[in-house]
C-alpha cells in the first residue's frame, strides 16, 4: 500500500503548473517566460500578454449566444480590474496510473492554484500564489509572494518574499525526471533509504532575496540567497547545520535568420550544505513550428531520508538525468511531442547503478479557450523485464 501511494503521488506531484508555462513554447514563438508571466522563471500567473496571447485560441470556437457571453465575462473581469492588477487561477485534474504492476488507475483533482499581482508604481510591485489543497511533500509550499522592485524594465529586477529560486528551466509537467531521484521504489532495497523520491519538492519556496536581469533580450542571469529551511525538509542532505541555500543560473537566448530560428543555452547551480544540483540546459526552435529541447541534471545527494527513522542512512551518491523532447505545432490549439529520458543513481557504497528510462508520446489540445486536453502514453524500462506501458491524461482550466 505504501509503496503504491508513492508512486501515485510522484507522478502527480501537485504543482503551480499552467498552460503555457512550458519552455517549448518559448522556442516556437521566441518570447522568454517573462514576455507572458509574471514570474521571470515562468509559471503562475500571466501579464497582459501572456493572458492575450491565448486569449481567443481553441479547436472550437464558442458559439454564439449563452457560450460566447459566458467566455466574455473574461473581458469585463479584466474591465474590472484594470491595468495595475491582474489576477488567474489554474484547476487541473488527472488520470493516471503509476508503473508499480498492482496499482489501479485513478482519476483526481491534483491542482487548484489562485494567482494575484499589483503594481503600486512603476517600480514597485506585489504578487502572490495560493494552491488550494493537501501538503503532500516535506518542503512543498501551498503560497508563494514577493515584493517586486525594478527601476526601469532594462535594469535588474529585486524580489524579496517566499520565493522558489531561479534554476533549471521550470516545466509544467514535474513527472519528468529533472528535479526526480532517479531511483525504482519499486524494489525494496532501493526504496529503504527514501520516503520521497523528489530531489526538489514541487512549487517549494523559501524565505529569500533574488535579483535578476533581462535588460537585454539575448542575456539574462539570476543569483538568490535563501533559507534552508524547506530544502532541508525535502532534498537529500547531511549537513543540516547549514542556515542558508544559494542559486544562480545564467542563460543565453538568441535568435537567427530574422527572427526564425529562437535558441537558448544556460546552466544553474543550486547549493544546499552538501547537497549541489548542476543543470545544463539547451534548446532550438522555429517559429509556429516545432522545438527541440535538452536538459540535464547533475546531484551530489545524502541519502539521509527513509520510510522508518530506523533505517536513517548517510550514503552519499550521486544521480544524473537526461531529458529530450521533441514538439511541433501542427495547429495553433494543436501540439504533439515525444519526449526520451533517461536517470542513473549511483551509490559510492555500491557498484550497483539504478537506472530508469522513460518515453512519453502526448499532445497539449486545446479545446476551448482556457481549457487543455493532455492525453499521454507513458512507456517505462527499468529493472524488470520488458516495458510496463500506461496511458494518462490531464484536464486542465486556466485564466
Amino acid at each position: 500500500m505504501q509503496i503504491n501511494y508513492l508512486s501515485l503521488v510522484v507522478l502527480s506531484l501537485m504543482s503551480f503548473s499552467i498552460a503555457k508555462s512550458l519552455p517549448q513554447f518559448s522556442l516556437i514563438s521566441g518570447n522568454r517566460c517573462n514576455s507572458c508571466h509574471i514570474n521571470q522563471q515562468g509559471g503562475g500567473g500571466r501579464n497582459d500578454l501572456g493572458w492575450y496571447s491565448y486569449r481567443d485560441v481553441g479547436a472550437i470556437e464558442p458559439a454564439e449566444g449563452i457560450m460566447s457571453d459566458f467566455w466574455a465575462i473574461q473581458d469585463s473581469i479584466r474591465s474590472m480590474i484594470g491595468a495595475k492588477s491582474n489576477v488567474g487561477f489554474d484547476i487541473r485534474f488527472q488520470y493516471i496510473r503509476s508503473r508499480n504492476p498492482s496499482a489501479d488507475a485513478s482519476f483526481f483533482p491534483m491542482q487548484f492554484s489562485v494567482y494575484g499581482q499589483h503594481s503600486f508604481t512603476p517600480w514597485l510591485g506585489v504578487d502572490a500564489a495560493y494552491n488550494i489543497g493537501p501538503i503532500r511533500y516535506k518542503g512543498q509550499s501551498s503560497w508563494s509572494g514577493s515584493l517586486r522592485f525594478q527601476p526601469g524594465l532594462e535594469l535588474p529586477l529585486l524580489r524579496i518574499g517566499m520565493l522558489q529560486p531561479t534554476i533549471g528551466i521550470r516545466n509544467d509537467d514535474h513527472t519528468t525526471l529533472n528535479r526526480q531521484i532517479p531511483a525504482d521504489w519499486l524494489t525494496d532495497e532501493v526504496l529503504t533509504p527514501y520516503s520521497q523520491m523528489t530531489l526538489i519538492a514541487p512549487n517549494f519556496a523559501a524565505p529569500g532575496i533574488e535579483i535578476g536581469y533581462e535588460g537585454l533580450h539575448w542575456f539574462s542571469v539570476h543569483a538568490g540567497v535563501f533559507s534552508n529551511s524547506s530544502l532541508n525538509d525535502n532534498a537529500v542532505t547531511n549537513d543540516l547545520d547549514a542556515n542558508l541555500a544559494y542559486s544562480t543560473r545564467i542563460m543565453f537566448w538568441p535568435r537567427f535568420f530574422e527572427n526564425t530560428v529562437n535558441t537558448y543555452v544556460g546552466a544553474s547551480l543550486l547549493k544546499n550544505g552538501d547537497v549541489s544540483i548542476i543543470q545544463y540546459m539547451l534548446g532550438i526552435g522555429l517559429t509556429d513550428q516545432l522545438s527541440f529541447s535538452v536538459e540535464a541534471t547533475q546531484s551530489d545527494i545524502h541519502h539521509i531520508r527513509s520510510i522508518s527513522t530506523d533505517n536513517l542512512q548517510n550514503l552519499p551518491g550521486s544521480s544524473t538525468t537526461y531529458t529530450t523532447e521533441l514538439m511541433y505545432q501542427v495547429e495553433s490549439w494543436l501540439f504533439p511531442y515525444v519526449r526520451a529520458e533517461y536517470g542513473e543513481l549511483r551509490n559510492d557504497q555500491n557498484i550497483d547503478h539504478t537506472i530508469i528510462k522513460q518515453f512519453v508520446i502526448g499532445a497539449q489540445i486545446f479545446l476551448l479557450p482556457n481549457i487543455e486536453f493532455r492525453p499521454e502514453y507513458r512507456m517505462f524500462d527499468t529493472y524488470r523485464p520488458g516495458i510496463i506501458g500506461r496511458w494518462g491524461a490531464q484536464f486542465h482550466l486556466y485564466y
